[in-house]
């Protein structure tokens, strides 16, 4: 008996080893992807506005795809489909570093979003599966390892623009060392699958959402979060880029720093809403993110950009989880409220990019990001009303 469980522990440990490599390999490759970003917009002399739209094609696309692979990862063995879409990731991350154009570059983005959306869903689907197997809460340790991907990918194009290395160089190395990674989760057993439960009844339209109010405050945390995080993810290192002139590789400080406080504080997130609470939490992170954010962009320097990214990281590591987590007591079942939560939140993670770009064609970039120190300010207006205690 001992023998057994022994070799079941072990099979369980290989599972989440293998669903952390599969978070680690794409965090690594959209940390890469977040620093290219700027060289790839000057070698093609695209505007904010031309930017910001080629961005949101990236996000669109990987929207689109992300409930028909959830239905392939249902039909077809969750390992393999994590090794397919890793496959098309990888493959998929060269391609931006070869557009000629701004048009090419729109082509490219929608490959990258398809298969990095693709992949988003079947790896959070297997970590699923793996955290059913533990009998316990670890989904918090596998969006730790996309951070940790995050900020080391986010480095290592530092490091190399520093070199002299070129973005299509970078992006083609990056895509071969993801794509180590992500073949390397492909080891572990296949997590098995939970027995079906009964459906419910079909609810059509907006009658068929469990709205009440703090479900409503809940969809604005959530969507005001993901707007300020996909922004920073995709205009972090264009405008430090500008900021910081004379600095080879020194725009991206801001990725990494960022990267780094969203691991650090995701690690050890738990401890912390447990000691303090959720409204703490959330209102003050979120708090401390917005004068963070509004100071480097006044004083935009290495230092400044260095210490205030990685106070955003930490003050918005936790914003998310605590919403989903507060939004599931909320309505009437926890997948109903988490999943009018997650849908508001990915809505603004769609269109942060996107309007940043816009707003950053009227304005100035630095000006359009301050629409980010709002968005961190209504998060902690409203969490003392919406968060838990």
């Amino acid at each position: 008996m001992a023998e057994l469980a022994l070799e079941g522990e072990a099979r369980l440990t290989r599972r989440r080893i293998c669903g952390t490599l599969s978070f680690l390999g794409n965090g690594f490759g959209m940390g890469v992807w977040s620093i290219e970003i700027a060289r790839v917009q000057s070698t093609l002399g695209a505007s904010e506005a031309e930017m910001g739209m080629a961005l949101l094609v990236f996000a669109v696309a990987a929207l689109a795809a992300m409930p028909i692979a959830a239905r392939l990862a249902g039909r077809f063995s969750i390992n393999r489909i994590c090794g397919v879409f890793g496959l098309a990731f990888a493959c998929a991350l060269v391609l931006p570093g070869l557009a000629a154009s701004v048009p090419m570059l729109c082509v490219a983005l929608l490959c990258l979003g398809i298969a990095h959306g693709s992949l988003d869903v079947v790896m959070n689907s297997r970590a699923s599966l793996v955290e059913g197997d533990y009998g316990r809460p670890i989904m918090s340790s596998f969006h730790a390892a996309w951070s940790i991907g995050g900020a080391v990918g986010a480095g290592t194009a530092g490091i190399l623009t520093g070199l002299g290395w070129t973005a299509p160089a970078i992006l083609a190395v990056s895509a071969a060392v993801a794509l180590g990674v992500l073949l390397g989760a492909l080891g572990g057993p296949q997590p098995p699958v939970p027995p079906a439960r009964p459906a419910a009844p079909a609810r059509n339209g907006w009658a068929g959402m469990d709205w009440n109010l703090r479900l409503i405050g809940l969809c604005v945390i959530a969507f005001c979060a993901l707007f300020a995080e996909g922004a920073l993810a995709n205009w972090t290192s264009i405008y430090l880029q500008g900021a910081l002139t004379g600095l080879s590789g020194g725009f991206a400080a801001g990725y990494v720093a960022f990267s780094a406080g969203m691991s650090v504080g995701r690690i050890g997130g738990d401890r912390v809403v447990g000691r303090l609470g959720r409204r703490r939490v959330g209102g003050i992170g979120a708090l401390v993110s917005a004068a963070a954010l509004s100071y480097v962009l006044w004083q935009p320097t290495l230092v400044s950009a260095g210490l205030c990214f990685v106070v955003i990281g930490l003050g918005m590591s936790n914003v998310v989880p605590i919403t989903f987590s507060t939004a599931g007591r909320t309505a009437r079942s926890a997948s109903r409220g988490i999943a009018t939560a997650a849908s508001a939140g990915y809505t603004g993670l769609l269109v942060g990019p996107a309007l940043v770009g816009l707003l950053a064609d009227w304005f100035t970039l630095d000006r359009a990001l301050f629409a980010l120190v709002v968005s961190m300010a209504l998060i902690a207006a409203m969490a003392s009303r919406v968060l838990e205690r």
